[in-house]
């Protein structure tokens, strides 16, 4: 192969060359050898001025046609209809342009939407509400979220399923327990067994009991008087109960009760579920005859008449070997009844005749004079309730330092003072009086607060355990701010709909004022969580507006 032809061939002025030449040149018979050696140099191509591309005004006249026929009155009207969207559009974007200018400037502070709401007036009771106060009232907004029947009722729907299993799983142990106990383990086997006096006396035959010898089934006493029956069984009452505890895994124990009504005796059980399977029912409170340890009736026994939804049931907690450690620490443990088989206590109060109970009217005298205690105090915690019940019960743990849930008269005058709630003198006394029943001149001030402040009903209240519950899978008691802030959502806050909030911003304000009722800033106990919604449900007067702003935001 000829070495300079490659060269002309592999060289870019030749790899340029039009394609139409190349073709011109086979047509005449030469070839790319002979015309490169003709036309060393290639033409040159003119330089493009790009200035001369410019329009002149001699050509747009010239590109516009002289002689146009005059537009329609169909055209003209096009135009006329289109020129009017145009300026109506244009002015709707001005005014859009407008409220988003101002939007953003209210967004800095996203509690002004609210005031006109949720504050009426500037000032409160001891002046101005705080911005805690504030922060606090943008959980009521869930109340306004739309109410879905649909998903509400298969939510309910699936829990009421879930509740009677439950219910269900509980009375079945029940039963087991105490009808296949073994006869043969009932103490009274261990007498001898009675033998009529004419009865021949076998040489072999022995005087000790039953229990220690050696028998057959036919020599084994069947009945005793303690035997149980199915029938003696199921004259009862089933009830749904709570440990009153600020500890949380305690607060949070699943209990279930039955009242019997053949022997007044009553127990407790405990239901706890691992996973989606998994289930256990063991005995909480032994089957026995029990009394009051408090209260006006403390020394009567257990009826009927103790059982109803509120009602609470005190027990020693030194009686109860098998308690937790965590409940042993209290004197007394008190359960409080969430709810009851009201048809099966109806049907037994009718068939039973109990004798009337004289502190009936004395305990209504008291329920009225706390009643205007609280009265009067949910006026002046009303839009301030989450701010005061939290520094309330961290207060009253700081005025405790020996640790025992304990304070005087003077502690409680002195909490009332400081957080400038005010309370008669005559009214005060009163309370006292009822709560000092023993004397000893020192209140448990857990049971204080509730008796002067009061509290949400059962029904707010199981759904706030339930919200508990599902951030604490641990069952620790206490729950990572992390947690809570992974788990807490804001997309259906009406601000955030009307894009008038961001969601981080509602969901920093739900955060700051919970880290306010918290001792340690990195985590959330129960009794903290139950206290910042307690003092949320003051200012809630329907239970399913307080049952929006728990279910919204945690999902349940």
């Amino acid at each position: 192969m000829d070495l300079e032809v490659k060269g002309i061939a592999a060289s870019l002025t030749n790899q340029t060359q039009p394609f139409s030449g190349r073709k011109k040149l086979l047509q005449q018979g030469q070839t790319p050898r002979s015309w490169a050696i003709q036309n060393p140099s290639l033409p040159v191509v003119p330089r493009l001025d790009l200035g001369s591309l410019v329009d002149s005004d001699e050509e747009e006249q010239d590109i516009i046609p002289e002689n146009l026929p005059a537009p329609t009155s169909k055209y003209k009207l096009k135009y006329q209809q289109y020129k009017t969207e145009m300026k109506e559009g244009y002015k709707q974007y001005s005014q859009r342009n407008a409220e988003m200018t101002k939007s953003k400037i209210t967004q800095q502070s996203p509690r002004k939407k609210i005031d006109d709401k949720c504050v009426q007036g500037e000032e409160s009771i001891m002046g101005g509400l705080t911005t805690l106060d504030r922060k606090a009232l943008l959980q009521q907004g869930y109340a306004d979220v739309p109410y879905n029947a649909q998903s509400s009722m298969k939510k309910s729907d699936a829990e009421m399923v879930a509740t009677e299993r439950k219910k269900q799983t509980v009375a079945e142990q029940v039963m087991i327990d105490h009808l296949s106990r073994a006869v043969i383990s009932d103490p009274e086997q261990n007498l001898p067994t009675e033998r009529p006096e004419s009865a021949p006396v076998f040489p072999d035959s022995k005087t000790a009991p039953l229990r220690f010898r050696k028998r057959t089934l036919h020599e084994t006493k069947i009945r005793t008087h303690s035997t149980l029956t199915e029938n003696m069984l199921s004259h009862k009452v089933q009830f749904d109960g709570r440990i009153i505890s600020r500890n949380g895994h305690d607060a949070c124990r699943e209990l279930v009760g039955f009242f019997f009504a053949h022997d007044q005796s009553l127990t407790i059980y405990e239901y706890r579920q691992f996973g989606k399977n998994r289930t256990s029912v063991l005995p909480f409170i032994q089957k026995n005859i029990y009394s009051h340890q408090c209260g006006r009736r403390k020394g009567k026994q257990y009826q009927l008449g103790d059982f109803y939804i509120g009602a609470n049931l005190t027990f020693l907690s030194s009686d109860h070997s098998s308690l937790p450690e965590s409940i042993k620490e209290n004197t007394l443990l008190i359960l409080r009844i969430t709810n009851i088989d009201q048809i099966a206590l109806d049907s037994l109060k009718t068939d039973s005749v109990e004798p009337e109970d004289n502190l009936t009217s004395q305990e209504a005298n008291d329920r009225l004079i706390f009643k205007a205690v609280q009265d009067s105090l949910k006026e002046q915690l009303h839009k301030r309730g989450v701010r005061i019940l939290t520094g309330l019960a961290k207060y009253l743990q700081q005025l405790d330092k020996e640790g025992t849930g304990l304070l005087d008269k003077a502690d409680f005058k002195q909490t009332l003072q400081v957080f400038h709630l005010e309370v008669s003198e005559n009214d005060f006394e009163s309370a006292w009086q009822i709560l000092n029943g023993n004397d000893r001149g020192k209140v448990d001030y857990g049971e204080f607060r509730r008796a002067i402040i009061g509290e949400m009903n059962e029904y707010r209240k199981s759904f706030v355990r339930k919200a508990f519950m599902k951030l604490d899978f641990n069952k620790t008691g206490c729950v990572p701010i992390t947690d809570i802030r992974k788990c807490y959502c804001a997309k259906k806050h009406p601000q955030v709909i009307s894009g008038h909030s961001t969601e981080e911003e509602i969901k920093l304000s739900f955060l700051e004022t919970l880290k306010d009722a918290c001792n340690k800033s990195d985590e959330v106990t129960y009794g903290e969580f139950e206290d910042y919604y307690e003092g949320l449900s003051i200012g809630i007067v329907h239970d399913e507006d307080f049952v929006n702003i728990v279910r919204t935001p945690w999902g349940i």
